[in-house]
């Protein structure tokens, strides 16, 4: 297959039937809401394109362990000087680094 894939570049033996993935969830709580927040809720999930139930397990999974939003902007940033001299060693302006 590999030796194939080298000669053609043809790739339609490596792709896969992909598998779904399912999560049982088996446990209910009850929230109860105000009018104007359940309104809110669903207007985000709305533009969302998802359910609000889905809205409101993902607002809650993220509150418990939320993402370090300022390592995360410390990455894309160095992420991006790094394309950058990429593209400029691949464009023959400069050296490695």
């Amino acid at each position: 297959m590999e030796n194939g894939y080298n000669a053609t570049q043809d790739l339609a033996d490596f792709q896969e039937t992909p598998v779904p993935v399912t999560v049982t969830r088996s446990v209910t709580i009850s929230v109860r809401f105000s009018e104007q927040e359940i309104g809110e809720l669903r207007r985000k999930a709305d533009q969302a394109g998802i359910k609000v139930t889905t809205f409101i397990r993902a607002a809650a999974l993220e509150a418990a362990s939320p993402v370090d939003r300022a390592a995360l902007g410390a990455l894309a940033r160095e992420l991006e000087q790094q394309a950058h001299r990429v593209a400029e060693v691949a464009s023959g302006g400069g050296a490695p680094a």
